[in-house]
């Protein structure tokens, strides 16, 4: 009876100081558990005499059903001051204003991109697309430029090596090629332009890059020229800059694939700025292709992508486009 006695003064007292419910569930294994303290006691009443057995194992039980209710009572009001706390840790002001999320969005030069199929696709030119990886012939011979020409050393073009073929394979140094491969399968009159990733193997500062973006346009009929070809690009350039008065001016150059050849500048915050490489394109290049350059003669141009996005975003250096600095793309 003293035993029964002591457990409970101490298990009431053990209970109240319970601070959580990982305390007060060790509390109720100590005490009711299946070596717990009162249940030993339980367990001993075979071993006491018949007299006695009766009024102790009466008392113990009432015991065990106090504690019990005990314990109960106390896990409930522990659960309902750890849920307060939680709640209080965890409030929410929904008065607030929500947090704006960050979305996806296109690389400035993707923009710049879209922008230009855009304008050009309204003029009527299709968009034409090849490998970035070509071979020899139509990233050189078809497009009229000599074996000897320091395009095709080192300096300017990235080889890959095939030891299982005798064809050469290179990166593509312009997107050229692919007005080649489309007049090998189209007739005349065509007009496209074939936008895409190039390659030069050289050294990179703020305005030059081993790789950028290139957007060439070809346009072949019986009476395309140079006329047709400044209209086209001055037309492209006020709708790309959003200028009504756009200037231009050709100045006589020199390119393999067209004769004659121009170099495009355009009057950009009052200074002439190099735009576009252009000219006629050459008869050798119609008759790589089985067209009559007797009958047929087209113009064809290239403007670098990355160069007029510079110019349009005022960006001082190309690399930026290539860094993949979220503080630069998230801008666009």
């Amino acid at each position: 009876m003293d035993d029964l006695d002591k457990i409970q003064e101490k298990a009431l007292k053990d209970i109240e100081k319970a601070a959580d419910e990982g305390a007060l569930k060790s509390l109720k294994i100590e005490y009711l558990g299946r070596k717990g303290r009162l249940t030993k006691i339980l367990r001993e009443l075979k071993n006491i005499a018949a007299g006695e057995r009766v009024s102790i194992g009466e008392k113990a039980n009432l015991l065990r059903q106090k504690l019990e209710e005990n314990f109960s009572k106390k896990e409930k009001l522990l659960k309902a001051r750890t849920k307060k706390t939680v709640l209080s840790e965890e409030k929410i002001d929904i008065t607030l204003p929500g947090k704006k999320m960050l979305v996806g969005h296109l690389h400035p030069l993707t923009k710049i991109r879209n922008e230009a199929e855009e304008i050009f696709t309204a003029f009527g030119f299709a968009i034409a697309e090849g490998p970035e990886m070509e071979t020899e012939h139509y990233n050189f011979d078809a497009l009229n430029i000599p074996a000897d020409h320091p395009a095709r050393q080192m300096q300017d073009t990235f080889w890959i090596k095939n030891p299982k073929t005798k064809e050469k394979f290179l990166l593509r140094t312009h997107t050229s090629p692919v007005q080649i491969r489309y007049m090998e399968y189209h007739q005349p009159p065509i007009r496209i332009i074939a936008p895409g990733r190039v390659f030069r193997y050289e050294a990179t500062d703020a305005t030059h890059e081993t790789q950028f973006y290139q957007l060439e346009g070809l346009m072949v009929d019986k009476k395309t020229n140079l006329a047709n070809l400044k209209a086209i690009i001055k037309i492209f350039l006020r709708e790309f800059f959003g200028g009504k008065n756009i200037e231009i001016r050709f100045r006589p150059s020199y390119f393999p694939f067209v004769k004659p050849g121009v170099e495009v500048d355009m009057k950009f915050n009052g200074k002439w700025m190099e735009i576009a490489g252009a000219g006629m394109v050459h008869p050798k290049v119609l008759e790589g292709v089985k067209l009559d350059s007797r009958v047929y003669q087209g113009f064809a141009f290239g403007v670098g992508l990355d160069r007029i996005a510079m110019m349009k975003y005022k960006i001082p250096d190309v690399r930026f486009f290539y860094a993949n600095d979220i503080r630069f793309l998230k801008q666009f």
